[in-house]
């Protein structure tokens, strides 16, 4: 009999784990959360924390919850789900810093529900599933090459099983983002930044100038100066990139206007364009006391390069300042 016992205790202790070690360290929200009294959805709500919210990770209690302390000293619990860690932290940094000082290039919202990461791509961890209506400022276009629609397996919550964005990419063929994945760049109203499945966004350019090109999507647009109008005030002028409906340039945009505001039509024309495989962002520029932008372009005959030309206003027209070759960032990885 004490054989036995000893076996049947053997074999227990056999099958119980070691508490793993947990060292505590930094991490970050990665969306607005609760903060528990206890390990439990359901137990008392302590406060309420926003995104990007730094906690201090005390411990690991089970398989779903951290142990968190909050700035002010309190302490309670979150789903881990909702915390990264250094490296998130990092993410987070760099995508921050890779805004500052860039202009917006377009304003938009959300017309379905849509993942947003911290990198391009269907593969990156999803931080949050927007919903519809969610208004952001977008900074940049990245493009990522697309994966057959089969073999998409996360994120599921699309028809049959797929993903937002494969979901979103079968129900437009005649797109470009039919043979590859399109990103933007985004900053939500809360600051974070990170990407969104561009099929998911609506832009929503000013309302006079959002038709001012037929057969034409507006896909960036940039205030650049003021038209004095005596009868109806300071109206702004525009930079505006548009892309082909419905076919794929191989670049952001391919034609660039400056919409100006007429004071004798009393409406927005046309008065200057230049045809380009441009990249954005679209930049500021100024030489010489004078204001202007600066835009990227596809290099003619070298795939690692593109051109960086800038433009000025000068005299009521517009004038190239300067032109020179840079790397292109796309290659370099």
């Amino acid at each position: 009999m004490e054989t036995l016992q000893r076996e049947i205790l053997k074999k227990l202790k056999g099958n119980v784990r070691p508490r793993q070690t947990f060292t505590p360290r930094e991490g970050i929200t990665l969306r607005a959360c609760n903060v528990h009294q206890t390990a439990n959805g359901n137990s008392e709500v302590l406060i309420k924390i926003p995104a990007e919210t730094p906690v201090h990770l005390v411990d690991r209690v089970g398989e779903n919850w951290y142990r968190v302390r909050v700035r002010d000293g309190r302490e309670g619990y979150v789903d881990q789900k909702v915390v990264g860690g250094q490296e998130t932290i990092v993410k987070m940094n760099e995508l921050r810093r890779s805004i500052e000082g860039m202009p917006v290039q377009a304003e938009g919202v959300l017309k379905t529900k849509a993942h947003f990461r911290l990198e391009p791509g269907r593969d990156p961890d999803i931080m949050e599933t927007l919903e519809p209506g969610k208004k952001f400022e977008m900074y940049e276009r990245v493009v990522t090459l697309k994966r057959p629609l089969a073999s998409s397996t996360r994120g599921k919550s699309g028809p049959q099983g797929q993903s937002l964005e494969d979901a979103a990419a079968a129900d437009d063929p005649s797109s470009d983002q039919f043979k590859k994945d399109v990103w933007y760049k985004v900053k939500l109203e809360d600051s974070r930044v990170g990407y969104v499945f561009s099929h998911n966004m609506k832009l929503t350019p000013p309302e006079d100038i959002a038709r001012t090109v037929p057969f034409m999507r507006m896909v960036a647009w940039r205030t650049v100066n003021s038209t004095d109008d005596p009868d109806r005030g300071a109206k702004n002028n525009f930079i505006a990139a548009y892309a082909p409906i419905g076919k794929d340039s191989g670049c952001d945009y391919t034609r660039l206007y400056f919409v100006s505001w007429s004071t004798k039509l009393k409406r927005r024309v046309i008065s200057w364009q230049l045809r380009l495989n441009g990249v954005l962002p679209i930049t500021s520029y100024q030489a010489e006391g004078k204001p202007g932008f600066s835009v990227r372009y596809l290099h003619p005959s070298k795939k690692d390069k593109l051109v960086l030309a800038s433009f000025v206003f000068s005299k009521g027209t517009i004038k190239k300042a300067s032109e020179e070759e840079i790397p292109d960032p796309s290659e370099l990885h």
